[in-house]
């Protein structure tokens, strides 16, 4: 069976037009109806009804079976040639959300360096759930992302590394920096800066204000977790942030929250299931297990 067959196929599902798919892989209709008759007689069944009259296509049931199938044959092969083409370049292609890269990652930079694994890492940067989407295509060899509570990934490999508490920061001179602690609850008058959808830190808060039952004003949101720390030096608002994204250098003031069964910022190792592991990223793996067990 031709697996270019099966990409020809996958898109006439799709855009369900003998002569769009033709243009959009850059070959001549025939080459798709010839594809399609190869299929047909493999599996001995007729997968698409064309209507030659109307020029409708109309994927039969079993046709539709096929399709759910094509599609992970599809996404598995793609994946497959993406980490072959990794494998190949020596590098190891390594997912960082911004505070993970910021404030836990520098700590086993130079384990890294000292290893000489800092040249073979390509790393990219993005939210815990557009790496977790980049994991399960195939773009990435692994990953550390952040997750409240344990990361449920089925397709994937899951190591967890570490568990840090949210904290509530304010500027030294609010009147709450004269706090060592803080309900949720007591933070409804209170201003916010938080971050933006789709950081972990945005699922935590929710959390925070469902529990509390309170829904206090966020005045602004950012990406940008330096910019975040500046909003609340200038008390625009207060903010919630894991505990390690608070440096001494900051000059901010912590308050832990008394909420009970709050969720937690966790760390984990994330890696494909399949993965061709190169000497480099077993060694990387060994190094990062090593700072889980220290």
């Amino acid at each position: 069976m031709n697996t270019r067959d099966l990409a020809y196929y996958a898109a006439l599902t799709k855009v369900k037009n003998f002569s769009q798919v033709a243009h959009q892989f850059g070959v001549t209709q025939p080459t798709i109806t010839m594809a399609l008759k190869r299929l047909e007689a493999h599996f001995g069944i007729q997968l698409i009804d064309r209507d030659q009259s109307h020029g409708q296509v109309t994927v039969t049931p079993a046709g539709v079976v096929l399709a759910s199938h094509v599609r992970v044959i599809t996404a598995e092969l793609a994946a497959a040639e993406a980490e072959l083409d990794r494998a190949r370049s020596g590098k190891i292609r390594f997912g960082l959300p911004p505070i993970i890269g910021n404030f836990y990652f520098p700590t086993l930079a130079p384990r890294l360096m000292q290893a000489g694994l800092i040249d073979q890492l390509d790393t990219v940067e993005a939210g815990s759930q557009n790496l977790l989407a980049d994991l399960r295509a195939g773009h990435l060899d692994g990953a550390l992302l952040g997750s409240t509570g344990p990361l449920n990934a089925p397709a994937l490999t899951v190591q967890p590394l570490r568990q840090v508490p949210f904290t509530i920061v304010v500027a030294p001179d609010h009147p709450l920096a004269a706090q060592t602690h803080v309900s949720f609850a007591d933070l409804q008058d209170e201003p916010f800066v938080t971050l933006a959808e789709g950081f972990v830190h945005t699922k935590a808060f929710d959390w925070f204000t469902h529990t509390a039952g309170i829904q206090p004003s966020v005045v602004y949101r950012t990406q940008d977790v330096g910019l975040l720390k500046h909003m609340v030096q200038a008390k625009v608002g207060i903010a919630l942030l894991a505990e390690m994204a608070v440096q001494p250098a900051d000059h901010l003031h912590t308050l832990t929250l008394d909420d009970p069964g709050q969720p937690t910022f966790d760390i984990a190792l994330v890696t494909s299931k399949t993965l061709h592991q190169t000497p480099a990223f077993t060694q990387l793996l060994a190094i990062l297990a090593q700072s889980n067990a220290e």
